[in-house]
């Protein structure tokens, strides 16, 4: 038993894609074509970095992460008000008046790095977390290389923002609000996109159809701005559309995989929370393979088990087999983080605790029932060991028989060599807090990035093209969250 089984109903006998032929007022195929995000060299590295990331105790900010080794950062979340479909801030705070410089410039001291221009401009600066990205992206301070490369990207939903989607999609009114107000927000503030995170349509046949069309929407609103920023330029910078992405097989057959891939540029597996508190048995949560079938296969036997596609090789094979995604455009997701159970049935000269009876999940992550991060891994006493057949690492704890499957550098590792086998797009994290960033040793981005060897090239950010700017502020004015900071990019003397 696992996530998907205890939570959401089984699919029902249904052929989704006949209501998917006849969505809106205009046919699936009319919007301009975008290329391929990610291109034939290199591999991308993403980051989901959530607005909650600076308070204790995790005291993780943008400027603590090696931007050097990332492509994508994804911005967690903007949510929706499923009675008006309007988007808004999950935390104003985190996201646009906390002042981060101060800590920032303790940082640049300490690599002793010039931040001359950055303490003459304090009055300007965007605060927030937001903020920061933007001004990090574009100065490039803390990574001259690749300071136009990366893309921060807005991500809309989230697990508990779920029960706003099915109001918001139910009335055409703020159907049409949504997509009005992401597109807006994701300009107002500097982001390259929209990630959308819908946890999960139900199989009823609308909802998906709907999904499909709030993608299609979308796809259109980004051209109609595009042409007004670049005049019809052909080859100018697009916004980008991903879509994180279930990585169950029942839920993966709910969506109209093969006509949302005409709007989708990246599908963000979330291959994780396979098992957890919710599951009736022990498990790895970030499993590449399913172990059990693995073994039986030799045989030519069913493994019998409950866990069968739970795995994240099931669901990359369903998204390239079954529904003819280009492996290109799909990323494999990791996690910074473990699932575990407490007081496990296990004899102490056991060498597996997969399968096995257990009561309370425990947990070390504050607000989050039987997780602990990455970084607070493997839990003090006990040893860090490695699962090949799952490729999955774990700890046990003898003395309160707690079991916590997690990544770790050697599971990732496997993980960067598998997206180069399968030919995938690359890989990205849930979430950035929960990495190691001051041991190099330990950390799951480097660790990735070092196997993966080349980081995918980005073009550049819609926010270096002077069009851009200049544009932004004849929508915004001069008053907007980013204005000042923009004004100032316009003016300085080259």
């Amino acid at each position: 038993m696992c996530l998907y089984r205890k939570i959401f109903r089984s699919p029902v006998d249904r052929d989704v894609l006949e209501h998917v032929h006849e969505v809106g007022d205009r046919p699936l195929q009319q919007f301009k074509s975008h290329h391929a995000v990610i291109g034939d060299e290199g591999y991308s590295s993403g980051l989901y970095y959530s607005d909650w990331s600076p308070y204790p105790p995790r005291k993780h900010f943008p400027h603590d992460i090696d931007l050097s080794k990332v492509s994508h950062i994804y911005y967690a979340f903007f949510l929706i008000n499923g009675h008006t479909g309007e988007l808004k801030s999950s935390d104003e705070w985190s996201d646009f008046q906390m002042d981060l410089y101060k800590p920032l410039a303790v940082k640049l001291n300490h690599l002793q790095l010039k931040n001359d221009e950055m303490s003459a401009s304090m009055g300007i600066l965007p605060k927030g977390c937001i903020g920061e990205l933007f001004y990090l992206r574009h100065t490039g301070i803390l990574n001259k290389n690749r300071a136009r490369h990366f893309k921060v990207m807005m991500a809309v939903g989230g697990w508990s923002n779920r029960d706003q989607w099915p109001k918001m999609v139910r009335d055409p009114r703020r159907v049409d609000k949504f997509i009005n107000s992401s597109v807006e927000t994701m300009f107002r503030y500097g982001f390259d996109g929209i990630d959308l995170d819908w946890e999960f349509p139900q199989n009823d046949g609308f909802e998906p159809r709907m999904y499909l069309e709030l993608a299609r929407k979308i796809k259109l609103k980004f051209d109609e701005l595009e042409d007004v920023i670049f005049a019809g330029e052909p080859n100018h910078p697009k916004f980008q559309l991903s879509m994180a992405t279930p990585a169950f097989k029942d839920k993966l057959s709910v969506l109209p995989i093969k006509e949302l891939d005409r709007y989708i540029d990246v599908w963000n597996m979330m291959t994780y929370d396979y098992h957890g508190e919710w599951s009736s048995v022990t498990g790895y949560h970030s499993n590449l393979y399913d172990g059990a079938a693995k073994v039986y296969s030799q045989y030519k036997h069913d493994s019998g088990s409950d866990d069968e596609g739970l795995d994240a090789n099931s669901a990359i094979h369903s998204m390239i087999n079954e529904f003819g995604v280009d492996s290109r455009k799909i990323t494999l997701g990791m996690a910074a983080y473990g699932r575990g159970f407490t007081h496990v049935k296990a004899s102490s000269n056991e060498k597996k605790f997969i399968n096995k009876n257990f009561h309370g999940v425990g947990g070390a992550s504050e607000g989050e029932s039987g997780m602990w991060l990455y970084n607070q891994l493997p839990i003090k006493g006990s040893k860090e060991e490695y699962d090949p057949d799952y490729v999955s690492a774990f700890c046990f704890d003898h003395k309160t028989k707690t079991f916590v499957g997690y990544d770790n550098v050697e599971s990732v590792k496997a993980k960067a060599d598998y997206v180069k086998q399968m030919g995938l797009g690359g890989g990205f994290w849930w979430e950035s807090c929960g990495d190691n960033h001051v041991d190099p040793g330990r950390s799951l981005l480097t660790a990735f990035t070092g196997r993966i060897k080349t980081i995918a090239k980005n073009e550049n950010s819609m926010y270096h093209r002077p069009e851009t700017l200049r544009y932004y502020l004849e929508k915004f004015g001069q008053d907007e969250f980013l204005s000042s900071f923009i004004i100032k990019i316009i003016t300085k003397p080259h």
